[in-house]
């Protein structure tokens, strides 16, 4: 292997200008095609899609989880009401204005039309809005002495100053039907405790309105609203100092909490990568004394992420964001190739004996990496899929490059064998004689075989999100208003054609209704009291026809008739409330529900080419979660969300097939060493420490009360590589025949460096605000500080043990 990279140093050693051009082609060639590469954003692409959650998939790829930013306008000490509605008034103005386009709906306010508009809605389509309960109070308004009683009423009305708008209903509906109907569409608002005032919902007790904002994108995508969050921010400073000592707002949503997440992170990165490129820098600038290394030592790096990309765009069609953005911190495993490279050429070597020293070991680990890696396919999840084609392409061709790259480049410089650095004499250092240390490391691993099991999976994501101040107190200040951190279950109905999901979702209505009555759910808010099936509106028209006999037609008349004369109306003042009672009333379709402006239909009904779901959001308490679920759960073409709870099950099983896959991982180091070495005792010296440190990383982590996350289990992927790394180059310095010392010292330099390099790239990450990122520093940490301390001290003793003490008894 060694004489094959020689022959291709030689080639290319004589020509320069054609590594140059041939260089600069394949970089153009390679950033081309990655320019193309389409991003998926999804998260949910991190959760393994089985046969047996395949369903769930499609629900949630399909069902729109409406997640709306809720505006609070509060009064304060010396405000009114009116202040209120007039913030109200001049936000809606402005942020129709401004963003636009970032906006699908905004609810909360209600105009007099609108008003009309729902009533006479309703009012045309009444038996579609009546339910049993109605036609019972429907039956007693129909007595003589109701109706007269009414009739009195509906005069007082006309009457009143208010009486202008009141005489159009009253002339239609003097019974007041509609208002029946109307009070079924209760059940899609926000549930008790508001009132409508001034067109706008607020709290009875008048210190609090709301609205509520529908974003025109996910709040995934938190590219896209960081702008629109921005214009919120500003907006809210400008109006609140504009009703100082009168009313203020809080702004609070899952749009607003992913860029805030997003923000933070950026700003994290930006700090510690910061420290880690001032550190770095003055490390191997120092180190190797050359002021071009940086970036010799980055090349292979880049060159192995861009043929990753590459490979990616030829086998899929989108490539997940979220797995290029997790192994761009396992790159960090490609610069120990360079790292060796570098150290064995600042250390003198000639070209053939460079060759003949690096190429094996460096090939072994890249490969033994790489398949762990490719590993990640057997786990049915794209974006681990991605990750795991993307950083075992990255790891070999990274590799590869750099023993062809690095040579024509850095020629080294001499360093006298007098003198040593702090590094150097680090790495001379024999820890394998240190008895404390060893001590330390056997008492370690001792208790980590007992706190081993003692590492939990961390499986509610709300747990790793970063929230702001604002947020938080935003968050508390309208849980009191409306119970935001009670429990919320998403019951949807899902089938292949609108009209099934209808049916379906029409028995959930009813169901819903039922145990709200029966104090089972706190509250629940559902399409069904607007939407319904073409069959459930045919019994409903069926209903009406029943109810409205000839002979009660004919009864209801007469004495709204006679009684109507005694105020003065005319026999024909409720000839359309007469029309009305003959009307042939037809079913809806759903493009004439969604005329009807005043509701969100879309907010609960989603639909693709050949799927349909219809969600009902249900508020409930803990302890009848179980119990509202198990109601729904043999019910046909219906499934209960519930988003912590499904996060928690299927991460679970994202927990076991890692589990799984630690072990294939294993496997698979272990027969490519005896593949390589061809020698039993050579491969144990190696396996042995790379189980060592998965079992004192695991361990330590229990010690210190750490668990693991969707987030920092993949890096246990990268711990795990590292270790392989670290190992690999050990054991071929313990066994390298010739100069065996300073072989062991280099090897050890080069290791010694990566520790560093790797820390500063991802252990700053400690600095981090972000919980997630502070989470993949606290095992990383730990994970590298282990695999050297085993590395360093472990492998000589086993060495010790099982070659040099074989070979003195053959002396």
């Amino acid at each position: 292997m060694g004489s094959f990279f020689l022959k291709i140093y030689r080639f290319f050693k004589a020509r320069l200008f054609l590594f140059g051009v041939v260089g600069v082609l394949l970089f153009a060639g390679l950033v081309f095609i990655a320019s193309k590469i389409v991003f998926e954003e999804d998260i949910s692409k991190l959760i393994p899609t089985t046969s047996e959650n395949e369903q769930l998939q499609k629900v949630l790829n399909t069902a729109n989880f409406s997640d709306k930013i809720i505006v609070n306008i509060s009064k304060e000490d010396n405000g009114f009401t009116e202040a209120l509605t007039q913030y109200a008034t001049i936000f809606l103005d402005s942020i129709s204005r401004t963003a636009a386009n970032y906006i699908k709906d905004i609810q909360g306010q209600v105009d007099e039309d609108t008003a009309l508009e729902t009533l006479d809605f309703v009012y045309t389509n009444l038996p579609l809005f009546l339910s049993e309960g109605d036609y019972q109070l429907l039956e007693q308004k129909l007595a003589p002495d109701s109706i007269q009683k009414i009739t009195k009423n509906n005069y007082n009305t006309i009457v009143s100053p208010t009486g202008i708008i009141a005489k159009k209903i009253i002339s239609k509906d003097p019974l007041g039907v509609s208002l029946l109907g109307v009070q079924q569409l209760k059940k899609i608002g926000i549930g008790n405790g508001f009132k409508l005032q001034d067109g706008f919902l607020i709290t009875e007790d008048e210190q609090n309105l709301l609205l509520f904002i529908s974003p025109s994108v996910e709040s995934s995508e938190s590219s896209k609203n960081e702008k629109f969050s921005e214009t919120l921010y500003n907006l809210q400073s400008q109006l609140n100092s504009q009703f100082k000592d009168e009313a203020s707002s809080q702004l609070y949503g899952g749009t607003l909490i992913a860029v805030a997440n997003a923000q933070q992170i950026k700003k994290d990165i930006q700090l510690t990568l910061g420290i880690a490129l001032v550190v770095l820098l003055v490390l191997f600038i120092g180190f190797y004394r050359n002021l071009l290394l940086p970036v010799i030592l980055c090349v292979p790096t880049l060159f192995g992420a861009l043929v990753a990309i590459a490979v990616l765009y030829v086998i899929r069609d989108d490539i997940s964001a979220i797995s290029l953005g997790i192994g761009s911190v396992l790159l960090g495993v490609t610069l120990d190739y360079s790292l060796h490279i570098l150290t064995h050429i600042r250390n003198g070597e000639s070209i053939e004996s460079l060759f003949t020293a690096i190429t094996k070991p460096i090939l072994m680990s890249s490969l033994t990496t790489a398949l762990a890696f490719l590993c990640l396919l057997f786990i049915d999840s794209q974006a681990l899929q991605d990750l795991g084609v993307f950083a075992a392409v990255s790891v070999l061709s990274a590799s590869c490059f750099a023993l062809i790259f690095i040579p024509q480049l850095y020629k080294g410089t001499h360093v006298s064998t007098k003198k040593t650095t702090t590094l150097e004499k680090f790495s001379a250092y024999k820890f394998h004689s240190n008895k404390w240390i060893i001590g330390g490391l056997t008492l370690a691993i001792l208790i980590s075989v007992f706190t081993y099991q003692k590492v939990v999976f961390t499986k509610d994501l709300s747990q790793l999100n970063y929230q702001t101040s604002k947020l938080k107190q935003a968050e508390a200040d309208l849980d009191k208003l409306i119970n935001t951190s009670s429990k919320s279950l998403y019951v949807t109905t899902y089938s292949d054609t609108l009209e099934a999901a209808l049916q379906a979702n029409d028995l959930v209505f009813k169901q819903l209704d039922s145990l709200q009555s029966s104090n089972s759910i706190l509250s629940y808010n559902s399409i069904g009291a607007l939407v319904h099936s073409k069959e459930l509106q045919h019994r409903k028209i069926k209903r009406w026809d029943t109810f409205w006999t000839l002979e009660r037609k004919i009864r209801v008349k007469e004495n709204l008739i006679d009684n109507g004369a005694t105020f003065g109306f005319k026999p024909t003042t409720h000839d359309e409330f007469y029309r009305l009672l003959e009307t042939n009333f037809q079913p809806m379709t759903l493009s004439e529900y969604k005329e009807l402006d005043a509701f969100a239909i879309d907010d609960f009904i989603s639909s693709t080419s050949d799927f349909t779901t219809i969600t009902s959001v249900v508020k409930v308490s803990e302890e009848n979660i179980e119990a509202v679920k198990k109601v729904f759960n043999d019910k046909e073409n219906v499934l209960v969300i519930d988003r912590v709870a499904m996060n928690e099950s299927l991460l679970g099983n994202l927990k076991e097939d890692f589990n799984a896959l630690i072990f294939y991982c294993f496997g698979i180091v272990v027969l490519l060493l005896l593949f390589f070495y061809r020698n039993s005792k050579h491969t144990l010296i190696t396996i042995i420490p790379i189980a060592l440190t998965w079992l004192l990383t695991v361990g330590l982590m229990g010690v210190l009360s750490l668990e693991f996350n969707i987030f920092n289990v993949i890096v246990t992927t990268f711990i795990f590589g590292l270790g392989v790394d670290y190992s690999i180059f050990m054991t071929n310095g313990l066994i390298h025949k010739e100069n065996p010392t300073q072989t062991l010292k280099i090897h050890k330099t080069s290791i010694l460096l990566s520790v560093i390099t790797t820390l500063c790239g991802v252990g700053v990450l400690l600095f981090a605000k972000h919980p997630a990122l502070q989470s993949v520093a606290a095992v990383s940490i730990i994970g590298i500080f282990t695999a050297m301390l085993i590395t360093f001290t472990i492998q000589p003793l086993l060495y010790h043990f099982l070659i040099f003490k074989g070979l003195n008894k053959e002396e």
